[in-house]
């Protein structure tokens, strides 16, 4: 026999070998998989964001922030179903989350009777009717099992996730003294625990961020911009391109109103109200009250990946950013990682490695999880941006992997499923 044939029978056996592991493998996960890519993963971004009914998001995705770079779809193609949803860039959390409820449900946003009143805005808001970003919410599969949600929240998106699975769960009492049966949100109703798979959050700040407080006049300064911006995106023809979504504060222009009256009338209007915008709820006052709202569900999975990208200074305990943070963000970490500037030093990494008081356990990919309980992963070496894509985004590669280790979570939480 020729060292040919040899080499040949040798390539073909390994072949045949490396075959047969393949599709035992994948007959060992097929149940576990099947179960968790199931359910419609939605995707939830943070403050400044913005998702699918964006324009801006066909042309640079959030999730992946690079020109066609959208992680949706490269995770759609292995299998799973996922949709990036679009609630208010600056809106609060319980504002943001009866806008994701709407937009699941294909109904119009109810912002609530006790909670609008309290903030002084309109209870409704846009009408999803007929535009629902998925078509099974709430719904039941043929065996009369309702099909769930697996949640993910990237930096503020994660109290906007938290918020509506607590609601989802446990409804509100104050709603529910507001409002008349035939009249409330199902939203606030609460017995829908079992509609949540599972929940991630991304670089999430739980207990929320000292930059406001160690800067605040930087703080004042963004809320004013960003405010003005809302203000004149919100008439013009670039609101479909990127929304701001305050029309409940009536910053919008309605239909068939001059131009000119509708900014003087929004000129006119006093900025957004104290404790009802994402400012205030990021601020550590308020994620303990966000937090003391909202309560975990004993039988859904809780996946926290905290993300940081600063380094310890030599003879201080100041961090300082690593040369390979997005430079956009080396202002602010300087300023939170600088010590005695009134951030506990257990703050300084800037790694949102806190849980609002939950119950939680560290967990390493492998091991099985536990229900009900948050789940927190080693520290991911990227900042904040990075953690979906980074602008321009450079590491297509990277987001990519980190992503199928984000989803491989939910594997995790299906087999731990497929075994209880």
């Amino acid at each position: 026999m020729t060292k040919r044939n040899i080499f040949k029978r040798a390539a073909s056996l390994l072949l045949a070998l490396i075959i047969v592991f393949s599709a035992g493998v994948s007959l060992a996960f097929a149940d576990a998989k099947a179960d968790s890519y199931k359910y419609p993963c939605i995707f939830v971004h943070g403050i400044l964001g913005y998702g699918d009914n964006d324009k801006l998001n066909s042309v640079t995705p959030y999730w992946g922030m690079q020109y066609k770079e959208d992680l949706m779809k490269s995770l759609n193609a292995r299998g799973y179903d996922c949709h990036a949803a679009s609630v208010g860039p600056l809106s609060s959390a319980w504002d943001r989350a009866c806008e994701l409820y709407a937009q699941l449900a294909g109904t119009v946003v109810d912002y609530g009777a006790a909670h609008s009143a309290e903030h002084h805005h309109e209870r409704y808001g846009r009408s999803f009717v007929g535009k629902a970003l998925i078509d099974t919410f709430g719904k039941t599969d043929k065996n009369g099992n309702i099909i769930k949600i697996n949640l993910f929240g990237h930096s503020f998106g994660g109290a906007t996730v938290r918020t509506l699975t607590a609601l989802l769960a446990y409804g509100s009492e104050e709603e529910q003294a507001a409002t008349s049966p035939d009249d409330i949100s199902p939203l606030f109703t609460g017995g829908k625990a079992g509609w949540v798979h599972a929940l991630v959050a991304i670089a999430a700040p739980h207990d929320g961020s000292m930059f406001p407080d160690v800067q605040p006049d930087a703080a004042n300064a963004l809320s004013t911009l960003f405010l003005g911006a809302a203000r004149a995106l919100g008439i013009s023809a670039f609101k479909g391109v990127y929304d701001f979504r305050l029309d409940q504060f009536g910053i919008r222009r309605d239909p068939g109103e001059p131009l000119t009256t509708a900014a003087l009338r929004m000129l006119a209007q006093n900025p957004l109200p104290v404790g009802d915008n994402a400012f205030d709820d990021l601020r550590p006052a308020g994620a303990r009250a966000l937090n003391a709202r909202i309560r975990t569900l004993p039988d859904a999975w809780y996946f926290s990946i905290p993300c940081c990208r600063t380094l310890p200074r030599l003879l201080t305990h100041d961090q300082k950013p690593d040369t390979a943070m997005t430079p956009l963000l080396w202002p602010f970490s300087t300023a939170m990682g600088r010590d005695g500037a009134g951030m506990p030093r257990g703050w300084l990494p800037n790694s949102a490695r806190h849980h609002g008081g939950a119950p939680h356990a560290d967990f390493v990919p492998g091991q099985t999880p536990a229900r009900g309980v948050w789940q927190v992963l080693p520290v991911e070496n990227l900042d904040h941006l990075a953690a979906i894509g980074g602008v321009m985004n450079t590491g297509v590669v990277r987001t990519r992997l980190f992503y199928r280790r984000v989803m491989a979570l939910l594997d995790a939480a299906a087999a731990a499923d497929a075994d209880s």
